[in-house]
């Protein structure tokens, strides 16, 4: 069984394959949302895809059934996970990007093949994007990494980029990341930490994937729209808690002792707290903001419900986890 389907992009200069996938390891859809702003309005043309019927059970990831504009053709779309050629102009390399929902099957199977696909697309090297729910709050989003390959583990240690000793449960993209070491691809997963209370979109955490997938390649990220989005999140979140000191105040009171007192103790890269904000209406998303970027009240709301489930914790920590690489 063919597992991709199309051919490898032709005229790329050496591309970094930039990885990420929806679901379980994409908390605020931290990923996903780096990638859609990589790729940008409209997206590129897709050479290739891997096979749905090999990816997915569609009881649990149903495709959808749309409408044309125009009311008379119907179409049936299967959730996909799609190769995208990007072009650098200006750049010494170019960028594949790979997006879409975390497969539930033959990972062994899948992994390899996306690794023979991108070598046969003169990729050498791959960063992946992921996100977890850690003990941070919505000021900081720190980064860490993991990488089987010890001369990048070095350089990213350069970086200020601090490694992961998470063990436990993990997510397809350690998967791709053994592959690569097996084909001959230097990698690396790169993954940020997400406030408990906050779990829809969240461009915060996708801006500091982007700003630390900028550092370890060496390629323009064009980060200047999502850093507006990102500060309008941030302008977003304050306003609403402001607008509910009393939850401002039991949320500090449960997160303050997680909190590091200097932010210089943060690992990662961190969004300037007192940025310029471009807040329009707390209460609507800007234009133009990546899709499930939540509204004033969805953020009372997720606030009010995340210390609802924290009343009765006796030591008001936020759950333990770590990235899952």
């Amino acid at each position: 069984m063919q597992l991709v389907l199309g051919e490898p992009p032709g005229g790329l200069r050496k591309p970094v394959l930039l990885a990420g996938f929806g679901g379980w390891g994409d908390a605020g859809s931290a990923a996903s949302i780096a990638l859609r702003h990589v790729l940008g309005d409209p997206s590129p043309p897709a050479s290739a895809m891997l096979d749905p019927s090999a990816c997915y059970d569609f009881t649990v990831a149903r495709p959808l059934s749309t409408r044309s504009a125009d009311g008379r053709r119907w179409s049936l779309e299967y959730p996909k996970i799609a190769f995208y050629p990007l072009p650098l102009p200006g750049a010494e390399r170019d960028l594949l990007v790979l997006l879409g929902p975390e497969p539930h099957f033959r990972w062994p199977e899948l992994a390899p093949a996306i690794i023979n696909y991108a070598r046969a697309a003169g990729v050498e090297s791959m960063i992946t994007l992921g996100a977890y729910v850690g003990p941070v709050t919505h000021h900081v989003a720190p980064v860490v990494r993991r990488t089987l390959d010890a001369s990048l583990g070095d350089r990213l240690a350069e970086l200020e980029l601090q490694d992961t000793d998470y063990e436990g449960p993990t997510a397809f993209v350690t998967a791709l990341l053994h592959a690569a070491a097996a084909g001959g691809i230097t990698a690396a997963s790169l993954w940020v930490a997400t406030p408990p209370y906050l779990q829809a979109g969240n461009p915060v955490a996708a801006l500091a994937l982007l700003e630390a997938t900028g550092k370890v390649t060496r390629l323009p990220m064009s980060i200047e729209r999502l850093r507006e989005v990102a500060d309008t999140f941030l302008h977003d979140v304050e306003a609403a808690l402001e607008e509910h000191p009393e939850l401002a105040e039991q949320l500090k009171e449960m997160l303050e002792a997680e909190e590091d007192d200097d932010d210089e103790d943060d690992d990662g890269f961190e969004v300037e707290r007192h940025a310029h904000w471009r807040g329009p209406d707390p209460d609507r998303p800007p234009p133009d903001a990546p899709p499930g970027l939540p509204t004033g009240k969805a953020l009372v709301e997720a606030v009010e419900k995340y210390l609802r489930e924290r009343k009765d914790d006796d030591d008001h920590k936020p759950p333990s986890s770590g990235p899952a690489v």
